[in-house]
């Protein structure tokens, strides 16, 4: 029990004395690459300070039946604001059950909505 107290303590401590400091500890993906000083040497070697991979989408609705249907059409929802953004297609990867359409309580059969 001691252990716990002590090293409850001690993060307590931490925290305490890197705010007051003022370390921000949170970062940006962009503020630790200036940190450690990747940037200079990516301006030296001619690389865009903006540019950025491929980007992808993994979009994933895991539960089934008419009564989950509400996560099936987020999950579409999702995908419609992603190719609005400009993503496309290719980079989208959708993992859904298709069950809603042809379901018997389905008042609309054959589509989401």
């Amino acid at each position: 029990m001691i252990r716990y107290a002590a090293g409850a303590f001690a993060l307590l401590a931490f925290s305490i004395l890197a705010f007051a400091d003022g370390w921000n500890l949170i970062k940006l993906p962009s503020e630790t690459r200036q940190f450690f000083g990747c940037i200079e040497e990516e301006s030296k070697g001619g690389a865009d300070e903006d540019s950025v991979g491929t980007r992808w989408a993994v979009l994933l609705a895991g539960s089934t039946g008419y009564w989950n249907y509400r996560h099936q059409a987020d999950l579409c929802h999702a995908y419609q604001i992603l190719k609005k953004g400009g993503l496309k297609d290719e980079n989208i990867i959708v993992f859904m059950y298709d069950d809603i359409a042809y379901n018997e309580e389905n008042p609309r059969a054959w589509s989401h909505h």
